[in-house]
């Protein structure tokens, strides 16, 4: 079942390289934004509902505070009351969003991937890259250029861990990827730049929000 499962996408992106003049290398950066772009209005949503929630919790600090001093003797009667407060503000787990986003993520993303991965034998060349089942160092830069723009960009990252948590994926990341086939960064590329187009769009919503609140 699997492998018809991969073997239907793998026909997907030879016949969209055979549509786009045998192009390969710009078949799977298109169809790995186009799954993306497909699931970003749930990914979108998901991270705004998230940032909303941090927000509702931060409001809740004092609260939370003032109940911890309160059960200190006793860690159940505080999970408790925390939960109750949590209840009568709305503020859910947030798994549930989370989940779904990954359920449907997760199978498109692999199908792509397990695309790519199997053509790359096949792909050629693409614009400085001269075979794409290699390596290619400028591509891995370029990738994780991506990475560092969807750090710096990201509204919802604390200021006091920006130096940490911006560094050390962009880091891994060019690790991870110099090693891959170009073919496969490529689908990294495609999806990535998604990635920084939805960080651009969560900055937008969560620039309105912060505008209502302080109108």
């Amino acid at each position: 079942m699997w492998s018809t499962y991969v073997h239907g996408f793998s026909s997907l992106l030879a016949h969209l390289a055979g549509w786009l003049d045998g192009s390969w290398g710009l078949a799977i950066l298109l169809l790995a934004m186009a799954v993306r772009l497909v699931l970003l209005p749930m990914t979108l949503r998901t991270a705004e509902q998230n940032w909303l929630r941090q927000l509702k919790l931060q409001a809740l600090q004092p609260k939370l505070e003032r109940l911890r001093q309160r059960h200190a003797d006793d860690p159940m009667a505080y999970a408790r009351a925390a939960r109750e407060l949590h209840r009568q503000h709305g503020i859910t787990t947030g798994i549930g969003a989370g989940l779904l986003v990954a359920l449907a993520q997760a199978p498109l993303g692999i199908g792509v991937y397990a695309a790519a991965r199997h053509g790359a034998a096949r792909a050629g060349s693409f614009l400085w890259i001269p075979k794409l089942a290699r390596p290619d160092q400028l591509l891995a830069l370029a990738v994780t250029g991506l990475t560092l723009a969807t750090m710096l960009l990201n509204p919802m990252l604390p200021e006091q861990a920006r130096t940490l948590l911006q560094w050390l994926p962009v880091v891994m990341t060019f690790f991870v990827v110099c090693h891959l086939s170009a073919a496969l960064v490529l689908y990294y590329a495609g999806s990535s730049s998604v990635g920084v187009l939805q960080t651009l769009l969560l900055r937008r919503r969560i620039g309105r929000h912060r505008a209502l609140i302080t109108g």
